[in-house]
């Protein structure tokens, strides 16, 4: 027993490395950026199909590298999948011809058979996209980005612009009479 932990602990020690990076494959046509980000430079592009391994995941990207062509750089965690969820997904060839709404549409027909009452009914895993969000340490250390919110202000329209816009396009003011509550 004193032999069997030590042994245990260095195994695991020995296979965290081996865990970091996971194998996957891109289901749909990818921009490659620099950082995580749709501002950020591209250094590339992956087509459907193509074998990466993941390394980190940050908010909606993760961290690739790719062999062919040997790219590395951040990608949206939609347009790629580990390899044991992408084995089941047919590599498609150039541009993505399934779409998003088939996708979601075939999402939504397995999800309908697990609320059928199945006794002898076995599970299996489904895809699905998902967004955890910041961590607690990205939002500890997140600073406000004044150069940003400084370009937001370009967008900012006052009343009396707002109200030519409306009027260019057709649009006119209704009066709409305030609800009661009562029934």
């Amino acid at each position: 027993m004193k032999q069997l932990i030590p042994l245990l602990l260095l195994t695991i020690l020995l296979a965290a490395p081996l865990q970091a990076n996971q194998d996957g494959i891109v289901v749909r046509t990818a921009a490659v950026h620099a950082q995580p980000g749709a501002g950020s430079k591209r250094v590339g592009q992956l087509t459907a199909g193509a074998a990466i391994a993941i390394s980190t995941r940050r908010g909606g990207w993760k961290k690739i590298t790719a062999k062919r062509p040997a790219l590395s750089g951040w990608v949206r965690s939609y347009q790629v999948r580990q390899r044991s969820a992408a084995s089941t997904v047919a590599a498609e060839s150039g541009a993505d011809s399934r779409g998003f709404l088939s996708g979601l549409a075939s999402f939504s027909r397995k999800a309908s058979r697990f609320f059928k009452s199945d006794k002898g009914a076995t599970s299996a895993g489904t895809a699905t996209i998902g967004v955890r969000g910041l961590s607690e340490d990205e939002i500890k250390s997140a600073q406000a980005d004044f150069v940003e919110f400084e370009k937001m202000k370009q967008f900012v329209s006052d009343g009396k612009r707002a109200h030519g816009f409306a009027r260019k396009g057709g649009l006119s003011a209704v009066e709409i009479p305030h609800l009661s509550g009562k029934k």
